[in-house]
C-alpha cells in the first residue's frame, strides 16, 4: 500500500506531510484493512503487515501502473479477498449509517479525504457484514512482496526556541506512531498499554465539524470475556493548555457520553497535552464535574537528537 507524497510547491507542505504521515500512522501489525475505490465502493479485506516505512522507489499498482512519488507505504496481504465490492450507497444508504459507520460518514459528508480512515471495532464488522453479504464465497489473492530500504523517521522534531514543535500535526503524528509502544512513557496518561483495544486521530464529532485529537479505546479480559472499560479523549496543543482548552474537551466528553459510551460518562477519561499548562487550565480541571475521570494534564518535551518526546503528568 502507497501513499502519494505532498505537493512541496503549497505554502503548508511540511504540514500536509505530517498530516498524511500522522493518518499512516495509525496502522499497526496484524490490522485489517478495506480499500475504497472511488465510485465503485468499498473492497476487502486485507492485513496490514509489519509497520509503515518511507521507501522512495517506483512500484506498480495491482493494474500495472507505475506509481511515482508514493514513498509512504505500508506492506500488506490478502486476508479475505470478497470479489464483488460493497457500492458506498449500500454503506452511507442506511438510516443509521451516521452512528454504524461514523469514521467514514462524516469524512464522506464533509468531502474530508484522509490517506486512511481509522476504523473502530464495531465499524470494521458493519463493514464486513456488508460485504459478506455481498459475496457468496471469498476468493485468494497474492500480492508478491516487494523489497524495500526502511526508513521509519517520520516526523522533524525541531523546535522554536520556546521548545514547540512547529505544528501540532507533528505531536499528533508521533503520538500515532509511537503511541502503544512500551519504550515511551504515555502509560502515565494513558495506564496499561497491553489493554489498548484500539485507536484514531482526528475522529470526527458531528457534521457540523470539529474532531478529537485522539480517541483510544481500552479493554481487558475477565472470565474469557473482553470488556471495554474505558475511552480515553486526548486533546493536542503544541503551545499551551489554558482553560479554554479543558472547556473544549468537556464538549468532546458530553458528545462522547451521548454517540460511543451509551451515556456513560464515567468511562470517558479526558487528557491534554501541550508545551506548558496556565493557571487558568488548573483551575477548571480542579472543578471538573463531567464524571469522576478529572481530566489529565500533559506537558511534553522534545528530545531532537533520538527522534523522542517525553511526558511530565501536571496536577491540576
Amino acid at each position: 500500500m502507497a501513499v502519494f507524497e505532498e505537493d512541496s510547491t503549497k505554502t503548508l507542505a511540511e504540514k500536509t506531510k505530517a498530516d498524511i504521515l500522522s493518518d499512516l500512522c495509525c496502522l499497526r501489525n496484524g490490522d485489517s484493512i478495506f480499500f475504497y475505490e472511488l465510485n465503485v465502493g468499498f473492497h476487502g479485506i486485507y492485513e496490514v503487515k509489519g509497520i509503515p516505512f518511507i521507501e522512495h522507489s517506483t512500484i506498480h499498482g495491482l493494474s500495472g501502473e507505475i506509481l511515482e512519488n508514493a514513498p509512504y507505504r505500508c506492506e500488506i496481504r490478502p486476508k479475505y479477498y470478497f470479489k464483488n465490492p460493497v457500492p458506498e450507497q449500500r454503506v452511507f444508504g442506511f438510516k443509521d449509517s451516521a452512528q454504524k459507520i461514523r469514521s467514514l460518514f462524516y469524512k464522506k459528508a464533509l468531502q474530508r479525504g484522509k490517506a486512511n480512515t481509522h476504523l473502530f471495532p464495531e465499524e470494521a464488522d458493519f463493514l464486513t457484514d456488508l460485504l459478506m453479504k455481498a459475496n457468496d464465497s471469498t476468493d485468494e489473492l497474492t500480492i508478491s512482496p516487494v523489497p524495500h530500504q526502511k526508513n521509519n523517521i517520520f516526523f522533524d522534531l525541531q523546535t522554536a526556541a520556546n521548545g514547540e514543535l512547529k505544528y501540532e500535526k507533528i505531536l499528533e503524528g508521533w503520538l500515532m506512531q509511537n503511541l502503544d509502544n512500551p519504550a515511551v512513557n504515555t502509560e502515565i496518561f494513558l495506564g496499561k498499554l497491553s489493554d489498548i483495544e484500539c485507536f484514531a486521530n482526528y475522529v470526527p464529532v458531528n457534521i457540523a465539524g470539529g474532531n478529537i485529537d485522539i480517541l483510544v479505546f481500552h479493554k481487558t479480559n475477565v472470565l474469557g470475556k473482553n470488556y471495554r472499560y474505558k475511552i480515553s479523549l486526548i486533546e493536542l496543543k503544541k503551545s499551551g493548555i489554558n482553560e479554554d482548552s479543558v472547556k473544549q474537551i468537556e464538549t468532546y466528553v458530553k458528545w462522547a457520553s451521548e454517540n460511543i459510551a451509551n451515556n456513560d460518562i464515567e468511562m470517558l477519561q479526558p487528557v491534554l497535552i501541550g508545551k506548558k499548562i496556565d493557571d487558568s487550565a488548573k483551575m477548571r480541571c480542579k472543578h471538573y464535574s463531567l464524571g469522576t475521570r478529572k481530566p489529565i494534564l500533559i506537558t511534553y518535551e522534545v528530545n531532537s537528537q533520538n527522534y523522542h518526546l517525553t511526558f511530565k503528568r501536571i496536577n491540576c
